[in-house]
């Protein structure tokens, strides 16, 4: 009957919860690019058996967050120029699309919940707290996809996010002024009270393209460190 065993079921259900923590553990800086995931010393701190992490390492692997080398074992992923491009140029095609849409269809509740959550994240960045602005930041977007009421765009753009966050935490970490990095939010935040179209679009489109940069050039540096 294709039943799984329930002692499978909740180890399935274990490495999936583990996959998780390491992957906001990567997304808050905690577990930076190139970090040697030791299962040994990962299983201890995490409180659990080895078999479990390497299922949730298997995962990450297979969502290019996480390395895994036959004798070296698994590291947390390089950011590599060609994930940066691909990240970003998808994501900007279908974050442009639940923009427009959103635009189209966000009430004043809406706008009222995006106001506030860039509130808090200015707020994060006037102390400093650069994992409350990385949250923050997220939370903002992923509002936006959500008031642009398309379910599987919203999909779409939550499994790149997953993929991207590691990305945006270093992006966020390299901010010299953490305010000025998250200015251009108040620019959609006001194109989508006057459902400009064309201002948002282009603020979004400036905005990944100056990420993405960012990130390329840190990319570069490190491998002229390597």
């Amino acid at each position: 009957m294709g039943l799984q065993n329930i002692s499978e079921l909740e180890r399935s259900n274990l490495a999936l919860d583990v996959a998780t923590r390491l992957r906001d553990l990567m997304a808050r800086g905690d577990l930076s690019p190139g970090t040697h995931l030791v299962e040994s010393e990962v299983a201890q701190k995490l409180g659990i058996s080895r078999g479990p992490l390497r299922e949730a390492l298997r995962i990450l692997e297979t969502e290019g967050l996480v390395r895994s080398f036959p004798g070296r074992g698994s590291f947390v992923a390089e950011i590599s120029a060609r994930d940066v491009q691909e990240i970003y140029s998808l994501r900007a095609i279908l974050e442009e699309e639940a923009l427009r849409l959103a635009i189209q269809k966000a009430t004043a509740d809406d706008i009222s919940e995006l106001e506030a959550i860039l509130q808090s994240m200015f707020a994060a960045a006037e102390t400093g707290i650069h994992a409350e602005v990385l949250d923050r930041d997220l939370e903002f977007h992923m509002r936006i996809w959500k008031v642009a009421a398309h379910q599987r765009l919203e999909g779409f753009l939550r499994e790149i996010a997953a993929q991207a966050k590691m990305y945006i935490a270093v992006q966020t970490s390299l901010y010299d002024d953490l305010a000025a990095g998250i200015s251009d939010h108040r620019v959609l935040l006001e194109a989508l009270k006057n459902k400009d179209v064309e201002l948002a679009t282009r603020t979004l489109r400036e905005h990944l393209r100056v990420a993405s940069e960012t990130l390329l050039d840190y990319s570069r540096r490190q491998l002229d460190h390597g």
